[in-house]
């Protein structure tokens, strides 16, 4: 079985229509001050929530009555036919971006939207017309991906009717958005700072930089990859280059010089950097196979030699925010969650569970989706997946204990969850 036969299961778990504007059914009401999450609901409708399922508030879509026996906030209305999904959180909080189909005027097949952390007001920033490509990814018209300091909006989106994909720059509230890159395949990151966007177009590396809106070539061609990485100081970057037909995972210096190989690639490979520096996890997989295969851990400065932390079929990797851990989705015939200690490679059994149709569409593109739809809690001990668990009951928002003591609790039903990012000070 692959990631196709996969999918199809997940097709399996697609939410019945329930009553138009209706909440996610909230399961485990126990008061909570933890972390928020946010919830892509039945009918498309986009809620918040703790963590164990109360205290829901409206961001869009609905009508104006509160589900019964819930304590909900009404927010922001809009008709009955509209529908919003893929939340993108700012990281300050204050603003979220969404995904909105159809227009309400009919005109368009999609838009990304803007709404504040209150649901009182909607910006518009894209707009996809008829004749477009009409998704990014499936089940996702936009990939949209906030700089850390939340004064710019990136995003993926249709630029027109026969004219493929572009990479878009918009300061929310502050002029139109501007084309960074075009030509699919698209994938990008930004800078710790939030200065600067590392993008890979195809098989080319380009560095934008938001300040004077240059791009430039790094003269790094490969296709062996999608998203290349920052080093969490932002001094450093992480990509693959071409040597005499092997892959080479590289750092270098933010303008490509001073290279330092980390290992070779003889195939393909998805990487991520430690959220806590010092070393970036690797999952190889050879070309045209649905799943990566070994995962492994490496020094960030090149010191020694790839520690392989665990084999098998890996469908996804995330590392927790404090960098004690690796959530991986491995595949053995049914998909199980594992915690994976990349100190030690021990690993922990979590769950097992199959997606729905949205979030098989984050484990397919896991190394773009990790920074911008967060799995982990920002204290690093729970995750957040949809999909299901328990043998004939369908798909729910779960919360996974990530050291395995406790069992996975259900909270709401949805197509789609996420944690809100937590802020400080």
């Amino acid at each position: 079985m692959n990631l196709l036969r996969l999918a199809c299961a997940a097709g399996l778990l697609a939410l019945p229509a329930c009553g138009e504007g209706s909440a996610p059914a909230s399961l485990a009401p126990e008061p909570s001050p933890e972390q928020r999450i946010v919830v892509v609901g039945p009918r498309f409708d986009i809620w918040t929530m703790r963590s164990d399922g109360g205290d829901l508030e409206r961001l869009t879509g609905g009508s104006d009555s509160a589900p019964s026996g819930t304590d909900v906030a009404v927010r922001l209305q809009q008709p009955q036919a509209v529908r919003y999904t893929w939340p993108t959180w700012s990281p300050d909080g204050k603003r979220a971006a969404v995904s909105r189909t159809p227009d309400a005027d009919g005109n368009a097949i999609a838009s990304l939207v803007l709404f504040d952390a209150g649901g009182d007001r909607e910006q518009q920033v894209h707009e996809t017309t008829p004749g477009s490509v009409p998704l990014v990814a499936n089940g996702a018209p936009h990939y949209a991906l906030w700089s850390p300091d939340a004064d710019f909006l990136s995003f993926v989106a249709p630029r027109g009717r026969g004219q493929g994909l572009g990479l878009f720059m918009v300061e929310p509230g502050d002029g139109d958005p501007y084309e960074v890159a075009t030509d699919a395949p698209l994938y990008h990151v930004w800078s710790p700072d939030g200065r600067y966007v590392l993008v890979h177009r195809r098989e080319q590396l380009l560095l934008h930089d938001t300040h004077d809106r240059s791009t430039r070539d790094l003269e790094a061609d490969s296709l062996r990859y999608r998203v290349p990485a920052f080093s969490p100081d932002g001094e450093r970057i992480a990509y693959i280059v071409e040597d005499g037909g092997v892959g080479r995972l590289v750092t270098s210096k933010l303008d490509g010089t001073d290279r330092v190989t980390l290992m070779d690639i003889p195939g393909e490979a998805a990487f991520a950097w430690s959220p806590a520096g010092g070393h970036v996890a690797v999952a190889t997989r050879r070309p045209s196979r649905a799943f990566h295969a070994e995962l492994y851990v490496v020094d960030d400065d090149g010191s020694g030699r790839p520690s392989q932390l665990v084999s098998g079929r890996t469908a996804a990797f995330y590392w927790s925010p404090d960098g004690e851990r690796i959530a991986r989705a491995v595949y053995d015939g049914s998909l199980t969650w594992q915690a994976v200690d990349p100190a030690s490679g021990g690993t922990t059994h979590l769950t097992s569970f199959i997606p729905t149709p949205d979030f098989l569409t984050h484990m397919q593109f896991f190394d773009q989706f990790a920074p911008s739809h967060l799995v982990w809690s920002a204290d690093s001990t729970k995750l957040v997946l949809t999909g299901a668990i328990e043998r004939g009951v369908g798909p729910q928002v779960w919360v996974v204990d990530a050291t395995g003591n406790d069992a996975p609790h259900p909270i709401a039903t949805g197509r789609l969850a996420f944690w809100v990012p937590s802020v400080t000070g």
